[in-house]
């Protein structure tokens, strides 16, 4: 398995990144400020708090955790802060070289997702909402960091044994929903665990139901940070019922909406509702056990 690029000259530790008056190259136009702050907000929101990083990163079976060695590095606020300016002025491999250099002194992937890349999600939206960077910019480094998930996910290791099970799982956004890094982070851990895994990004229910006709599923997943479409969920999940191969699929909903009014979940037709990613794969488990001595 070849390994993640490594660089001495991006030491989170040690050299400094530039500020943010050289990275963001531009403060908001007088025409982003005429936007409306709460539209602007919003769409943010759903960017970094609704779903990008779930709480707990999903904790891998004993029988494929490496030996490790103690980290030589802590990450914390600083090393945030850093990274975040980095994902505004540097380039895809010379983030990469960055989390290379530190899997290399001992910082686990799961440290890599749950205390680098989800504070850094959430403190470039700290930027943009003190006025430091334009949306854009905070759009564009999003990107990065989903690239990077995408990258770390062809490093990290799978249950082998969860695999032979054949579990499927399709995931998507819920209507109205237009960014998706959150599904991308989510299916990277039920990737891990051994599912065979699928995402609809663009949440287009022709797309949804095309997917579940042409192939069988356990589980379908859907994330939603905002009541904006609310009316649409429940059609939708009744329509992937109907259309399903298999009509015992289980369907789980997570994210902000769902942990503000958790009382939803049964009014939209969901089976369960997940408050993190180490719980979702825990009661996917169970409804396939479950389902399976049926």
């Amino acid at each position: 398995m070849a390994s993640l690029p490594q660089s001495p000259a991006f030491d989170l530790c040690g050299e400094e990144p530039k500020q943010l008056e050289s990275a963001s190259g531009r403060r908001r136009s007088s025409r982003e400020r005429a936007q409306s702050k709460r539209e602007q907000f919003d769409q943010l929101a759903r960017l970094v708090e609704g779903e990008i990083i779930p709480r707990l990163m999903l904790v891998h079976s004993q029988a494929n955790v490496e030996e490790r060695r103690p980290a030589a590095v802590a990450l914390g606020p600083e090393t945030t802060e850093k990274f975040a300016l980095y994902t505004l002025s540097s380039g895809q491999e010379s983030l990469l070289a960055i989390i290379g250099g530190l899997l290399q002194q001992g910082v686990s992937m799961e440290a890599i997702y749950l205390d680098l890349l989800g504070p850094t999600a959430r403190r470039l939206g700290e930027f943009w909402s003190d006025d430091q960077v334009s949306f854009a910019d905070v759009t564009i480094a999003l990107g990065k960091l989903q690239q990077i998930v995408r990258e770390l996910s062809l490093h990290g290791p799978v249950d082998s044994g969860a695999a032979a099970n054949g579990r499927a799982a399709l995931f998507a956004p819920a209507p109205g929903e237009q960014h998706t890094f959150g599904l991308v982070i989510i299916e990277e851990f039920f990737r891990r665990s051994g599912w065979r895994t699928w995402t609809e990004l663009s949440g287009a229910i022709e797309e949804i139901l095309a997917a579940v006709q042409a192939h069988r599923f356990d589980l379908f997943g859907m994330t939603a940070s905002s009541d904006e479409r609310l009316d649409q969920i429940a059609p939708m999940i009744m329509s992937i019922r109907r259309a399903s191969r298999n009509r015992d699929i289980t369907v789980m909903v997570g994210g902000r909406l769902f942990l503000e009014q958790p009382g939803l979940v049964a009014t939209i037709g969901a089976d369960a509702m997940a408050t993190d990613a180490k719980e979702a794969v825990l009661k996917a488990e169970v409804a396939v056990r479950q389902l399976a001595r049926h």
